[in-house]
């Protein structure tokens, strides 16, 4: 069996219209883009906009320490506290991981980017089906999310044992992707086998 590594390439975006980027771009940039009813601190926009370049230049202990102070600071902001448990999800901290996610949904529980980590945390910490729920969670926000499928798809494959899901998500994924990725079409290939070996064995 092929292995499969979580994929998690954003960078999460802070609550109130603020937003960030993926790591697949070439620099983070928060955007204020929605009216607010007071504006937002500049030096918040600011370190947010720094601590968003130290997780995608993967410094990760910098930005542990750097979204500690802003989660401490700005503790009304659901994204300082995901960004803070990406962090901890990066150097494999996960409990205090999943105690930042549930920091973040409780101040805003339909803030969206934190279900996307919260599920990669909860299959680290072995509860899959509250990490499948997670997902289902994401997706409901936005059933495009190539991250989201892809990492379901994992979930599905590795840990739950559903071929048929773990499929479907994998083609999902494919299929939304500019072009096609050469490991998501070979862990295709090696499902649409191995379920067809188990239809066959199943009926013999």
């Amino acid at each position: 069996m092929s292995i499969r590594f979580a994929s998690l390439l954003l960078l999460v975006l802070l609550q109130m219209g603020l937003q960030g980027c993926s790591l697949l771009g070439a620099k983070p940039e928060v955007v204020d883009s929605v009216p607010q009813e007071k504006p937002l601190p500049p030096e918040l926009i600011e370190a947010y906009n720094a601590g968003l370049e130290l997780l995608q230049d993967e410094e990760f202990d910098a930005a542990l320490v750097h979204w500690q102070t802003l989660a401490e600071k700005y503790a009304e902001f659901p994204g300082c506290w995901t960004n803070l448990a990406l962090a901890q999800y990066r150097l494999e901290q996960f409990d205090a991981s999943l105690e930042s996610l549930n920091k973040a949904v409780a101040l805003k529980q339909e803030f969206c980017p934190a279900y996307k980590v919260l599920g990669l945390v909860q299959r680290e910490l072995g509860q899959f089906g509250a990490a499948e729920d997670s997902y289902q969670t994401a997706l409901q926000c936005d059933p495009a999310d190539v991250q989201v499928h892809y990492n379901l798809g994992i979930l599905y494959d590795l840990y739950l044992h559903d071929l048929v899901k773990a499929l479907q998500q994998y083609q999902l994924a494919q299929g939304m992707m500019s072009e096609p990725d050469e490991t998501l079409a070979i862990w295709i290939a090696d499902l649409e086998r191995r379920s067809t070996e188990q239809v066959a064995g199943e009926g013999s």
